[in-house]
């Protein structure tokens, strides 16, 4: 069954079907993009095809060898250790600034969000994880009110949404960040700026960290922050998260 996509300028089309593949990682590093198989999936001539490749390469999706071989680039350690020491200044920055500016709607929503996470498996659901979760952190930096800072952190999050994908089908990848995304909010219903902060740094590093394959003390440091947590916030915090 061809996977058949909607009119509009072919090239763009295609262009943005293989750069979804690839961010969701449908489509993996090393992958080689073969331009038959493309054009028969999609129902689509060679030419659209070629020009949506070199497109990707422009964005460091894809790298192109000798003999018109395309293969989806991958990412390096030096790569991911870059974007996420970025990731755990920025991102702890501008969360700790939305404390306070968060409607009840949108503690609601963060609520819903991670319920919705949370029923969900990595391995047959994952595009829609990655969706909500992106809904989840924008939610809270877009109130942040840094249109400056959010358009950084959007940049990134091209390259995280690769990354993110990595890290979901991990071991405990799934679990750990459902987890992690409850404490958020916990601080964030407890109007506590550095207790933010600290959490959403600390969700960065871990995912740095499991990505990379060490453990820098960060998994430590999420567990002190838990038990301080648990000690030390009102019983509704306490419980998961249904928000009225």
């Amino acid at each position: 069954m061809k996977d058949r996509i909607e009119q509009k300028p072919l090239t763009d089309s295609v262009f943005e079907k293989l750069r979804s593949e690839i961010l969701h990682g449908k489509l993996k590093p090393g992958d080689v993009l073969r331009q038959e198989e493309i054009t028969e999936r999609l129902g689509v001539s060679r030419t659209p095809v070629r020009e949506a490749i070199q497109r990707l390469q422009m964005e460091g999706l894809v790298t192109l060898f000798p003999r018109r071989k395309a293969v989806v680039s991958t990412v390096t350690v030096r790569r991911i250790s870059e974007i996420y020491d970025i990731r755990a200044q920025l991102e702890p920055f501008a969360a700790g600034l939305a404390v306070g500016r968060l409607s009840h709607k949108q503690m609601q929503r963060l609520s819903e969000l991670i319920h919705e996470m949370e029923a969900l498996d990595p391995k047959t659901g994952l595009e829609k994880i990655l969706d909500k979760n992106r809904e989840f952190h924008y939610i809270i930096y877009s109130a942040a009110e840094n249109e400056t800072l959010v358009a950084i952190i959007d940049q990134l999050w091209r390259d995280i949404l690769r990354l993110r994908s990595l890290y979901l089908l991990t071991p405990h990848g799934h679990v750990d960040s459902t987890d992690e995304h409850r404490m958020i909010l916990d601080a964030l219903t407890a109007r506590d700026p550095k207790k933010v902060f600290q959490l959403v740094q600390i969700h960065c590093e871990h995912s740095k960290a499991t990505l990379l394959g060490v453990d820098t003390g960060v998994s430590r440091a999420r567990g002190e922050v838990a038990s301080e947590m648990a000690e030390t916030a009102p019983e509704y915090l306490r419980r998961p998260h249904d928000i009225e």
